[in-house]
């Protein structure tokens, strides 16, 4: 009796196994794995498209915090320098920059240079024309992501200089405050201030 119970149970599990797998629920099945595959390609998308912009937020203020930084050790190396001129004293400096970080890529140059010649009036003059075309050198990366291939930053340029020191009401001081300072940043002389400080 036990040994009859457990065939009929053998075969109830083989003609559900068997059920299982016709060719129409394999079928069925097939088409359930391909939308769960397909749902899970679209979400691990919308997961990486959150990352990048998280990545582009973090680039811009990156860029930020380093002109700011790039500011403050301006302002720092140009006091040192100027509290060691003669007659200056104590010393405190305000520098403006003009934009922002600008990025340099790197570029691929063609030059095509073509010769026609001409009749002219007195013989044959000769024009040259140039066909300059310029492209960026492309990277991709690792997800397959493109992106230029950066080879350096320029820094903002100093557009103005203000001094305050306990020696600024001296001419002379003035003047050769104002001269080192436009020499060690490159910039004309009417675009720098030096005030005396208050007592």
């Amino acid at each position: 009796m036990a040994e009859e119970e457990i065939r009929q149970e053998d075969d109830e599990t083989k003609t559900g196994w068997q059920k299982l797998w016709k060719k129409d629920n394999v079928v069925k099945i097939i088409v359930l794995l391909g939308i769960a595959g397909i749902g899970m390609i679209f979400l691990s998308s919308m997961l990486h498209q959150t990352g990048k912009s998280e990545e582009i937020i973090t680039d811009t203020l990156s860029d930020y915090e380093t002109a700011a930084l790039y500011r403050e050790q301006l302002c720092e190396e140009l006091g040192n320098m100027v509290a060691s001129i003669q007659g200056t004293g104590k010393t405190k400096i305000m520098l403006t920059l003009e934009g922002t970080i600008r990025c340099v890529y790197a570029t691929d140059q063609d030059i095509q240079k073509n010769e026609s010649v001409k009749p002219g009036e007195k013989g044959e003059d000769q024009s040259i024309q140039n066909n300059e075309k310029k492209s960026c050198i492309v990277v991709r990366r690792s997800d397959g992501s493109e992106q230029a291939l950066l080879i350096g930053q320029l820094m903002p340029k100093v557009s103005g200089v203000l001094i305050v020191c306990e020696g600024g009401d001296q001419p002379s001081v003035s003047q050769s405050v104002t001269h080192a300072v436009a020499s060690a940043l490159g910039i004309a002389e009417t675009h720098i201030c030096v005030l005396k400080m208050n007592s």
